[in-house]
């Protein structure tokens, strides 16, 4: 699969087709993308999150079944 996101300068745009798709249907769509730049910045709660979770699980002696339950207890 192959997914761009560009902004185009004008009506026209060359697209290069990968090797694989060659004489195989593709479906080529065109759609407006619409991501507000200002929603990049994780809000407080979000940021809280990310730094408690952040790395938790490179630890090889955590459950991560008993993890997720943990973290789901505590929004209840």
């Amino acid at each position: 699969m192959v997914r761009e996101i560009i902004k185009p300068e004008n009506e026209i745009y060359q697209l290069h087709i990968p090797k694989e798709y060659i004489n195989k249907r593709v479906e080529i769509l065109i759609l407006p993308f619409s991501y507000n730049e200002e929603k990049k910045i994780l809000s407080k709660n979000n940021e809280d999150i990310f730094f408690q979770t952040a790395g938790i699980l490179k630890n090889k002696n955590i459950d991560p079944l008993k993890w997720q339950n943990e973290i789901r207890n505590e929004w209840k």
